[in-house]
């Protein structure tokens, strides 16, 4: 089974709803039960893509092949398509940082989940609680300050995993962050995720154009410059399927959840 690895980059907030409320938050993103990182659900990944090939004239003719379909009556069946398409994953989430602006913060988890899907001979980093490794550009003093926290650099951000992590698109943002990377214990790194995501109040407006009475709202966002990942596998060789691929070889400009007119959920998109 052939698989690809989809890099996704979050351009703007990005809210994809988990569907209920929990706690103070009426509409949070999705995660994951076991670790509470903020996913993309394969269902969106899957809808996204097969949005963009029903829209673009070459790919078109490839989209009941690659995403199957429905019967149209009782005397036929449906098919299952022959791409697959898994969440995406946590890979990177940014932080504020006392020096560089913002810092990229990833975690011994997250990095090992990717080495493993995208069979990388990389070792994996370790760090203790309370303590990091950084990049040069949000070094001070020694000490990394993220958010309200302030922690000791135990050592540089692996070469390696910079150069590949800032390098999975073209993105002038991405690639300018390969010297603000940051590592943190698997504990305070899902501190982070689960605590500095955005959350927006809005009102609802009423036909007369005043705020609806008990209609105040709030939203959870993940942040702008987030980087997720995806597996995508082939359950079938054929040309469709290979040119799904090639047309997402050159990177895309994809628009992923809810309250998308108002500008939520553009990322870069690119698969390898």
């Amino acid at each position: 089974m052939q698989e690809q690895i989809m890099s996704i980059f979050t351009r703007t907030p990005l809210h994809v709803g988990a569907g209920s409320s929990v706690g103070a938050v009426d509409q949070p993103v999705v995660r994951e039960r076991h670790t509470e990182y903020p996913v993309i659900p394969g269902s969106a990944v899957k809808g996204v893509l097969r949005d963009y090939v029903s829209r673009d004239a070459e790919l078109k003719a490839t989209e009941n092949m690659v995403f199957g379909y429905e019967p149209l009556s009782d005397k036929e069946s449906g098919k299952a398509g022959i791409v697959g398409f898994c969440e995406a994953k946590l890979l990177a989430f940014p932080l504020r940082s006392a020096r560089g602006s913002f810092a990229m913060a990833t975690s011994p988890l997250a990095l090992a989940r990717y080495a493993r899907d995208k069979k990388l001979d990389f070792a994996i980093p370790q760090v203790a609680e309370q303590k990091c490794q950084a990049g040069t550009e949000v070094i001070l003093n020694g000490k990394v300050a993220l958010e309200e926290y302030v922690f000791e650099n135990a050592a540089e951000f692996p070469a390696d995993w910079a150069e590949h992590l800032s390098g999975l698109l073209n993105d002038v943002v991405l690639n300018a962050a390969k010297d603000r990377f940051v590592l943190l214990s698997n504990d305070d790194f899902s501190h982070f995720v689960k605590n500095a995501c955005l959350v927006q109040y809005h009102n609802k407006i009423d036909e007369n154009g005043t705020v609806a009475d008990q209609q105040l709202f709030n939203t959870e966002t993940v942040p702008s410059e987030t980087l997720f990942y995806a597996v995508v596998y082939l359950l079938k060789k054929a040309d469709e399927a290979n040119k799904l691929i090639a047309a997402f070889a050159d990177e895309k400009l994809l628009q992923f959840g809810g309250n998308c007119t108002t500008g939520l959920g553009f990322c870069t998109v690119k698969m390898a």
